[in-house]
């Protein structure tokens, strides 16, 4: 989960990065925040 958390936490950052500069730190924060929330669903359905 803290993972997770991390991945979509930067990928949030990133975004916000992305929409005042380079759009590569949009496509790459989009990545992150999907792949970090699908981390956190996979997670939370699948507990270990």
């Amino acid at each position: 989960m803290v993972i997770g958390g991390l991945f979509l936490l930067y990928g949030v950052i990133l975004i916000v990065a992305g929409v005042v500069g380079s759009a590569i730190n949009l496509w790459t924060g989009l990545a992150m925040a999907v792949f970090g929330g699908a981390f956190l669903v996979w997670a939370r359905i699948r507990r270990v």
